[in-house]
């Protein structure tokens, strides 16, 4: 039993209420109304903007393709093909920029890093299994978009997408943006985490 069907239960079978009980009751309800109403409002919606739209068009084009690719070789325990699908992943998102905005770990069921591709984020094996975020990747079996910050203070967002053969989670990805580089792009961090990856579009034409 909730604490409102008590509360109500015990106003039914009480004696009726003297009239001054009744003027203080009648506030505490109006007012709980007003609170359900406001809890129930959605919040304003942040339009991602064309710069927005255009990333996550362009980092999906380069992505999803190879997901099915990685997927299976990283549950084979591929390693050379492993390697060269990170390799030309890493390649194709950072481009000819030499500052590398982007940057990829690769993760294995239990969130336990495998490799990474970055000049300076990951080294080593971490278990990132706890971290909130990747344990609802692994959960929920979705796409999910976070921000995080470096130990030397530099902060990066990242999208953490489940690795799925068939109908197993063989691993998690994580692709890392530099928050300078969305910044000079002119995608403000409200906007990036609008974005939804595990659809195709977020509202562009």
């Amino acid at each position: 039993m909730t604490g409102t069907e008590w509360f109500f239960m015990k106003m039914a079978s009480s004696p009726l209420s003297s009239p001054r009980g009744t003027t203080l009751i009648q506030p505490i309800i109006i007012l709980a109304c007003i609170l359900a109403f406001l809890s129930g409002c959605p919040s304003d919606k942040v339009s991602p903007g064309p710069e927005t739209l255009s990333l996550k068009n362009r980092i999906q084009t380069i992505v999803d393709p190879v997901l099915p690719e990685l997927s299976v070789n990283f549950q084979r325990k591929k390693r050379k093909q492993v390697k060269a699908i990170l390799d030309k992943l890493y390649a194709d998102l950072n481009g000819s920029d030499e500052k590398s905005p982007f940057f990829l770990a690769l993760l294995d069921s239990h969130g336990v890093t495998i490799t990474s591709r970055t000049k300076t984020l990951l080294s080593g094996s971490q278990n990132y299994g706890n971290y909130h975020v990747i344990a609802n990747v692994i959960q929920k079996r979705k796409t999910i978009t976070s921000s995080l910050y470096l130990q030397g203070g530099a902060k990066v967002y990242i999208i953490c997408v489940p690795l799925i053969n068939k109908t197993k989670l063989v691993g998690v990805i994580i692709l890392g943006i530099d928050s300078e580089y969305l910044r000079q792009t002119g995608i403000t961090e409200a906007q990036f985490m609008s974005l939804d990856f595990n659809s195709q579009t977020d509202g562009a034409p």
